[in-house]
């Protein structure tokens, strides 16, 4: 029989931490294939973006980068258009990552560890626009505390980031899922934080790693052609240092399945500790089974 993780139970940090990567680990293959396809093509529009972002950047400081083909000194406007198109192609990829991997939760949830991956890809294209709003006014949220102080940006983060789960498993709307994300959270607050706060750490370090090939080839080329480049800074920025760089960010993004996985289990932890859902559906199914 197959191993399955009991999602809707009361978890401490150390059990969130230990089933997140468990659950990953056991399901890597049909959920990861299912991010490949459907998250992975806004994931490619990221990174191209993120490409035109360095081009446009190194043409608005008035750099000229020769080992770009075609290269010429390019405005500010291009840079700003490269900004929106960063931000923008980022923001459809993290509502797709999140829609993907909590609809497949969902019907884990429900099927007792068996998912159709058909079912999760029809639920995400009905509920797409639903998410895509959601993450939007999401960052205005953050974005707006964040700007008046740093305290209350942190604090609706943590606040919001059961926002996803919410909407999906209990089937809310948008505003919805946010005023009761207020109310689920009421007295967890500081556990909440400090297991998200572990698990970014966490994240932080594995992201980094994929990392280290572009620092460490930024830091060589540095000193092997400090001359070149103090004549030129934009040739720092060649064809390397980018593919480098937008293989680091692929994983970056690509680990952030952890961050998700995570979020739903602190949501039916805290589900949990509310309404004991899970205790009540044991207690049913143990008293089907004696009958």
């Amino acid at each position: 029989m197959k191993e399955t993780i009991q999602f809707r139970k009361q978890r401490e940090l150390g059990d969130i931490l230990s089933d997140t990567f468990k659950f990953i680990r056991m399901e890597w293959k049909p959920l990861g294939s299912l991010i490949i396809r459907i998250p992975g093509i806004a994931l490619l529009a990221v990174v191209l973006s993120y490409i035109y972002y360095i081009r446009s950047t190194v043409g608005s400081f008035g750099l000229n980068d020769s080992s770009w083909p075609g290269s010429a000194i390019t405005s500010g406007f291009e840079a700003v258009i490269a900004v929106f198109l960063l931000l923008g192609s980022a923001l459809i990829f993290y509502s797709l990552l999140y829609g993907t991997i909590l609809f497949y939760i969902k019907e884990y949830v429900q099927q007792d560890g068996e998912v159709d991956p058909r079912k999760v890809e029809r639920q995400l294209r009905d509920g797409i626009w639903d998410l895509f709003g959601l993450n939007f006014l999401n960052a205005i949220i953050i974005v707006a505390g964040s700007i008046f102080c740093l305290i209350p940006g942190i604090y609706f983060a943590v606040v919001l980031a059961s926002t996803f789960s919410i909407m999906i498993m209990e089937k809310r709307d948008i505003t919805d899922s946010i005023g009761y994300s207020f109310k689920l959270i009421k007295g967890e607050w500081w556990i909440t934080f400090a297991t998200l706060l572990v698990v970014g750490i966490l994240y932080y370090i594995i992201a980094l790693i994929f990392q280290v090939p572009q620092y460490l080839y930024f830091f060589v080329r540095a000193f092997t052609s400090s001359a070149e480049i103090s004549g030129d800074p934009g040739e720092m920025f060649d064809w390397i240092y980018v593919a480098l760089s937008s293989i680091g960010m692929m994983a970056q993004y690509l680990l952030q399945t952890i961050m998700v996985v995570a979020t739903a289990l602190v949501y039916f932890n805290l589900h949990e500790r509310k309404f004991h859902t899970g205790t009540l559906e044991t207690i049913e199914s143990i008293g089907k089974r004696e009958r």
